[in-house]
């Protein structure tokens, strides 16, 4: 029709819509098609009329109304028609005449219509949608979002001005509540400012989503928009700047806070399944964590505690490392997030932080170490009982490197307990004394007397320790908190004497040589003031202890001798002398070994005295009638010769080879050719014609029962000899049997010749002999 007949339809229609009010809306979808088309129109004055007609359409609408509405204006934006598209933005920006309760459920949908609508070809759509914001605008009720409307406007245009507007939103101050309006056009612009690339604008999103819940009337009316800014918050949340996964975290807190964990429904088991990925990096998994934290706390303690003992913890040996690794990501935000309220999950995330310090894994290792810091400095002070036994059987585990962990955490604590802090300067400065003075009376303020004796010892222990890493890392927590090293060991010397005593009688190697390094470095640094407390209390558990202690003694002894001076033992000698010889003559072949080490050291010291001391006692025990004192010392004598037979063997085989040959003599010579087999032969000479003429002399007489034993003795002996001796001495055994196979006597080269079968049977499997079996033939 006519423009003029046209026009005349469109106020009919406005006049029927505005005294019918809500019966004409089962019309309005028909006549929908109709008033698009009349937007488009070539005449000015029904552009106008439309414009008044769908204004006051839209004013008259219910939900039901807008819902039937929406779908066909949304469809004909779709079009690729710029007039049809053009229309159905002037309907869109119609829609700000809604009721307030309607125009807040189009809303969501209805700006990002219009925002993608500045991107599109033509100019003329691109007004229209600059237009029709600019309507929704005008019904903005809150001043504050009144006032920097062109900004925000302009950053809904123009994608490089996103920054100013965001900066713009939060230089200002509410004081009035963001309505629906308001609302739509600020989502769009903080949608666009998490997906923007600079880290400075997603970190201004992310804290203008968090906060934008708590300043609207009804949180309901944020809700849609929750679909288009959850996904964007997601992908800030995995970000690899620190800064952005923590606002972003931290958003996701308050929007769980204001809205409910319901309104969220896939949020947790997605951040869950994050945490958990194996195929993520550790960034992915560490904001995934810290986005939990800060979930689980605006849920609640008590949620919290349980999602976090059923749920989170169970998973610490899980045996995928990425799963081990987002736990403990866990336990590093959670402390901070959850505050004072974390106290009650401290015992059962120990464990976890441990058995992380240990893991094969470096980076599971690296984020527990990191958890354990933040647990030190969140909740150190105030649950200091807690935490420090934990540290402090950390200290001696077996595996290095939950040593180191745990000297780093131990160091943390003692330097906040203490107010100084753990540094890596070797330089003794004034400043550095005088602070680690006061860091002292405060530790002992903090964990009275007897618990900062213990940890003290404990880390005084650790500067001994195998591991290179773990003594450097001791040095330097030491450093911080003592200033006089020989006061303070003198302080707590009782107890350090008692763990060195504990640790020596473990009977794990690494731990007894640790006390063993650690005793020796205390006699060198405090002498005779620490020798007359040490040397009975080894005495004493030597006594009393099991074999471990006993071999964990031997251990300490040598490294006491090793570290002291000639004049300082020599005071102690009648005690040394003594234990040494009960610790030779031990049944147990340990501690057998580690007393010769004991007498090794004292004899470098003392020299001479020593044997002078220890070889007559132990020759008349051998003697004796005794069975046991005669193996005891018979072991004694062996264990000497092990380490000192040049010296000792002159002084000890002529008083054996005394004719007529004992059985004990005979026996000892056979053991004491085991531990002297490099040596012995140089005494064959005496040795080897003693035994063979013994053995002669059997043949000439009526043996008893007696006799016979004393025969197989010295027989057992030879062969002993035969088998002990090393290669360079084969060669001196045979010359000497080859000498008494020219004797007078027929007894004695009859025992020349067994003593060759002697020789062949028990070399047989060294097969060292050969070169010699031509002179054996001959013979």
């Amino acid at each position: 029709g006519s423009p003029n007949s046209k026009e005349g339809s469109l106020f009919c229609i406005e006049l029927l819509s505005s005294r019918l009010g809500i019966l004409f809306e089962p019309y309005v979808i028909v006549l929908l098609p109709a008033l698009l088309k009349a937007f488009s129109d070539s005449n000015d004055y029904v552009r106008l009329a439309a414009d008044k007609t769908v204004g006051l359409i839209m004013g008259k609408l219910s939900g039901h109304g807008v819902k039937l509405v929406m779908p066909a204006v949304l469809d004909a934006f779709n079009e690729p028609e710029w007039r049809t598209k053009q229309a159905s933005i002037h309907m869109l920006g119609s829609m700000s005449h809604c009721a307030p309760k309607q125009l807040a459920k189009c809303l969501p949908q209805v700006v990002p219509k219009l925002t993608e609508a500045f991107s599109d070809t033509h100019p003329k759509v691109k007004n229209s949608a600059e237009e029709a914001l600019e309507e929704i605008c005008k019904v903005i009720k809150n001043p504050e979002i009144s006032s920097i409307s062109p900004t925000l406007l302009r950053a809904l245009t123009d994608a490089s001005a996103t920054l100013q507007a965001l900066e713009a939103l939060i230089s200002t101050e509410f004081v009035h509540a963001i309505d629906a309006p308001s609302l739509s056009i600020i989502i769009p612009v903080v949608h666009r400012g998490l997906r923007d690339r600079a880290a400075t604008t997603k970190r201004y999103a992310a804290l203008i989503s968090g906060n934008i819940c708590t300043m609207v009337n009804d949180p309901r009316d944020f809700v849609p928009y929750l679909p288009i800014l959850l996904p964007a918050l997601k992908s800030t949340l995995l970000d690899p700047i620190p800064d952005v996964r923590s606002i972003s975290a931290k958003s996701l807190g308050s929007l769980t806070r204001g809205l409910g964990e319901a309104t969220f429904p896939d949020l947790r088991p997605w951040l869950v399944d994050t945490m958990r990925s194996e195929g993520g990096s550790g960034v992915e998994r560490s904001g995934a964590a810290q986005g939990l934290s800060e979930l689980l706390v605006a849920g609640g303690a008590q949620l919290t505690e349980n999602v976090m003992i059923n749920e989170i913890l169970p998973l610490k040996s899980h045996p995928k490392a990425g799963t081990r690794e987002g736990v403990l990501w866990v336990l590093t935000f959670l402390p901070s997030v959850l505050g004072q309220a974390y106290s009650s999950l401290i015992d059962e995330s120990l464990p976890a932080l441990l058995s992380g310090l240990a893991d094969d894994n470096e980076s599971v290792r690296d984020v527990a170490l990191r958890a354990g810091r933040v647990l030190v400095r969140s909740h150190g002070k105030a649950h200091k009982d807690k935490i420090l036994p934990s540290l402090e059987e950390g200290l001696s585990n077996e595996d290095y490197r939950i040593r180191c962990a745990s000297l780093t955490l131990l160091g943390d604590l003692l330097g906040m307990l203490g107010g100084t802090k753990v540094g890596k300067a070797n330089t003794d400065t004034q400043d550095e004394f005088r602070q680690a003075e006061r860091a002292q009376a405060q530790i002992a303020l903090a964990l009275g007397n007897e618990t900062r004796k213990r940890v003290l010892s404990s880390l005084y222990l650790a500067r001994s320790d195998t591991a290179a890493v773990v003594r450097q890392s001791a040095v330097q927590v030491w450093k911080t908190v003592v200033s006089v090293t020989a006061r303070t060991l003198r302080e707590i010397l009782s107890e350090l004497v008692d763990q060195i005593v504990i640790a020596l009688a473990s009977g794990d190697p690494e731990r007894t040589q640790v006390a063993g390094r650690c005793l020796g470095d205390i006699v060198s640094k405090l002498g005779d003031k620490v020798l007359p407390e040490i040397i009975p209390v080894l005495r004493d558990n030597f006594h009393r202890g099991d074999e471990f202690t006993r071999q964990g003694v031997c251990v300490g002894l040598a490294e006491v001798i090793d570290c002291s001076s000639k004049e300082q033992i020599t005071k102690f000698l009648d005690i040394l002398v003594k234990l040494v010889q009960d610790a030779l003559c031990d049944e147990d072949e340990q501690v057998r070994a580690m007393a010769a080490s004991c007498f090794q050291n004292l004899y470098n010291l003392v020299g001479n005295r020593t044997l002078d001391e220890i070889v007559p006692a132990l020759l008349v025990a051998m003697e004796s009638d005794d069975e046991v004192t005669k193996t005891r010392a018979l072991n004694g004598m062996t264990g000497i010769l092990g380490v000192r037979s040049r010296e000792l063997l002159p002084y000890i085989i002529p008083r054996l080879l005394k004719t007529p040959l004992t059985i004990s003599h005979a026996d000892a010579l056979g053991s004491i050719s085991g531990a002297t087999s490099g040596t012995i032969h140089m005494h064959f000479n005496s040795i080897i014609p003693t035994l063979i003429v013994e053995l002669a002399s059997f043949s000439e007489i009526e043996m008893d029962e007696e006799e016979k034993a004393r025969e197989e003795a010295i027989r057992h002996c030879f062969r002993a000899v035969c088998h002990n001796v090393d290669i360079t001495g084969v060669n001196w055994l045979i010359s000497e049997i080859v000498s008494k196979g020219a004797h007078d006597k027929e007894s004695v080269r009859k025992e020349a010749c067994w003593s060759f079968q002697a020789v062949i049977e028990e070399r047989k499997e060294a097969a060292d002999f050969y070169e010699q079996v031509p002179v054996i033939i001959r013979e």
